[in-house]
């Protein structure tokens, strides 16, 4: 998992069907903005941390415009 992942989670925070992008990495946590379903063409709910144990990694990847680089 890297900045710009595409991730899902079954946490009781995320709601069911979401998908986020992860915009940041820190040490075990990631900073993801979660979207009501498809990145890009449905709406941000939010943005938050979450640890990378609660992250599904989907293998898809984007670039995103504020994403931190290191």
């Amino acid at each position: 998992m890297q900045v710009g992942s595409i991730v899902r989670s079954v946490h009781i925070a995320v709601p069911q069907g979401a998908r986020g992008i992860v915009m940041r990495i820190l040490g075990d946590m990631a900073m993801v903005a979660w979207y009501a379903g498809e990145p890009g063409t449905s709406i941000q709910l939010n943005t938050e941390p979450f640890f990378l144990e609660d992250l599904i990694d989907t293998g898809e990847q984007v670039r995103p415009a504020s994403a931190q680089m290191h």
